[in-house]
């Protein structure tokens, strides 16, 4: 058995240092390797080390090499094999229960951590969003604004990508359906703005978690009986002319009250009222029937009116609320020193549109007709659901007869199939 070398500092002069020459039997690499120490005795206690150690096994050399080509790897990054060695066990022990690699984990990371270094904050992105919709009309814009910068304060100094579902749901609990429905749908608009390249701000997975408020269609959809249509007509005539047309306008053309404010006389033709891409909620172009009901108050109220005057009044936010408390109706009517007590309870909203759309169905309109007519996007099953079976087909006709200054149209062809037909057969001969 070969005698262990004996091990002795020796000094060099070059380097003012103690040189300890270490035999692979005594190296942890299994390599002869230098040591140089200060003095002599630092270098002999450093000897009294290695001979205490058990002396290293022969290493493969095709292990040594690869040995050699990990430690030039880490060499950079001021890491030995051990240490790598070390983060790969813990690392492990930490990924155990998700399935995934240390590669993974670190993509991972590396994702998580760009996003939080190049998002912005919540009223950053919300300026910046708003900025760049100023083409939007004025009341889509001011609502964009409400929800962004008033519902949503709360959130304004948050990084984006730090904001989770539980964020942005606080601010909608208290809100009534319909209107956390609406702050939902703008805060989605300007999300998936922010989430897109090159700005990529947050991550679409927190708003897709956020659960959309359920509420009752039926509760959002209320139409107005014959007599109400009555009295609104009978209200609107006394107010104002052009409110009278206005409203027979809403009631028997279905027109959105914000369309009708942009509307002018150019739009309305011999046969139809054209909404335009400028004018309608969709900007998408449709051309609404004008019916022998709406004729007559057209021609009855037009008058001198040009093409490019406007068919509302200029106040009409408020002529409109003094129509609606004449009525009835609980409105509050600033311009009307005397206001009548309401007996009609509270105005119900889009009332003369879904009341316009069932008179349609009633009579006999199909959905595919009314589809067009009424720019509606949500499709034939939303269309049933909202207006089959609301009114009878004598109220529609009742309603379709309600003419300007207390008059009733004649609805010839409709009156005549409206008519039960009686079988023919024998007479009784009771």
């Amino acid at each position: 058995m070969p005698r262990r070398p004996s091990l002795e500092p020796i000094f060099d002069k070059r380097r003012n240092r103690w040189q300890v020459n270490v035999p692979p039997s005594h190296s942890d690499s299994g390599k002869r390797t230098r040591s140089y120490h200060k003095t002599r005795d630092k270098a002999r206690a450093f000897i009294e080390g290695l001979q205490g150690k058990t002396p290293a096994a022969t290493i493969p050399p095709t292990l040594a090499m690869e040995a050699d080509k990990a430690r030039a790897l880490l060499a950079p990054h001021n890491l030995d094999l051990v240490q790598v060695a070390q983060i790969f066990v813990e690392a492990q022990k930490l990924l155990k229960d998700t399935g995934g690699s240390l590669i993974d984990a670190a993509k991972e990371y590396r994702k998580a951590w760009e996003s939080r270094n190049s998002s912005n904050t919540f009223g950053a992105a919300v300026t910046a969003y708003l900025d760049s919709r100023q083409n939007l009309r004025e009341r889509t814009l001011s609502s964009y604004k409400y929800t962004l910068e008033s519902v949503f304060k709360p959130l304004a100094d948050m990084t984006m990508a730090d904001i989770t579902t539980s964020d942005l749901a606080a601010p909608l609990a208290n809100k009534g359906a319909t209107a956390a429905r609406m702050h939902q749908r703008n805060l989605g608009g300007f999300w998936r703005w922010a989430s897109k390249p090159p700005r990529s701000w947050a991550s679409t997975e927190a708003l897709q978690a956020l659960e959309t408020p359920r509420g009752s269609s039926d509760a959002d959809i209320q139409i107005l009986s014959p007599d109400d249509v009555k009295a609104l007509l009978a209200a609107a005539e006394v107010e104002d002319s052009a409110a009278a047309v206005a409203y027979a306008i809403a009631v028997f053309g279905g027109v959105r009250m914000a369309e009708l404010e942009r509307l002018t006389w150019g739009n309305v033709k011999e046969d139809h009222i054209e909404i335009g891409k400028d004018i309608a909620k969709k900007h998408s172009r449709r051309l609404v029937p004008i019916c022998p009901t709406l004729r007559q108050w057209i021609d009855t109220y037009r008058g001198e009116a040009e093409s490019s005057d406007q068919i509302v009044p200029a106040n009409w936010a408020d002529i409109s609320k003094s129509v609606r408390r004449r009525a009835g109706w609980a409105v509050v009517a600033r311009l009307l020193a005397d206001s009548p007590e309401p007996t009609r309870g509270p105005w119900p909203g889009n009332a003369c549109r879904h009341t316009c759309a069932s008179v349609q169905v009633a009579i006999g309109t199909t959905l595919e007709d009314l589809t067009f007519k009424f720019g509606h996007s949500g499709g034939h099953d939303i269309l049933r659901a909202h207006y089959v079976a609301r009114l009878t087909k004598k109220d529609a006709i009742k309603i379709l007869r309600v003419g300007p200054n207390g008059s009733t149209v004649d609805l010839p062809g409709l009156e005549n199939k409206s008519k039960i037909q009686k079988p023919k057969g024998k007479k009784s001969t009771k």
